[in-house]
């Protein structure tokens, strides 16, 4: 077996229409389509669900081939859980970004926020890295990095 490559990342969100306004509108990933998928067996094989109804958001980064996909589950309904990174299961994705402090500042404006305000990342002694972990509606960790470019490379 041969794994060829990273085709999506995906979460479950509350709302496919809000958190639009988060992946498209603050993060500016572009929208390549938004459908409704339901009365698909090979989706209630898929997700071990019968009569599996949701929307689905599939994102696209401008500049990559990096891919996001955003499920809304209408049947069976979302169940909220709470949202903490040392959960056994839980996920997050990384976005390299050239500002982070701008970009903090554009998701703050926004009406986003973080964890924490940007930070550096310290590897054996040198400032390697500055990041956040944003959150977006539903209060699932994005991290934004800016790794330093005369460190890594």
């Amino acid at each position: 077996m041969h794994i060829k490559g990273c085709h999506h990342h995906g979460f479950t969100v509350s709302n496919v229409k809000q958190s639009l306004k988060f992946y498209r509108d603050a993060l500016g990933l572009e929208v390549l389509r938004i459908s409704e998928r339901s009365d698909l067996p090979s989706y209630d094989h898929i997700l071990g669900f019968e009569n599996v109804k949701l929307q689905v958001a599939l994102l696209k980064h401008p500049e990559t081939d990096f891919l996001l996909e955003l499920f809304e589950y209408e049947n069976p309904p979302s169940t909220p859980r709470e949202l903490k990174n040392n959960y056994v299961g839980s996920s997050h994705v990384a976005f390299e970004v050239d500002d982070i402090d701008k970009q903090y500042e554009r998701l703050c404006a926004a009406g986003f926020g973080a964890i924490n305000p940007p930070i550096d990342i310290e590897r054996d002694g040198r400032k390697v890295a500055r990041a956040i972990y944003a959150l977006d509606p539903d209060g699932i960790s994005v991290e934004m990095f800016q790794e330093f470019a005369d460190i890594v490379k």
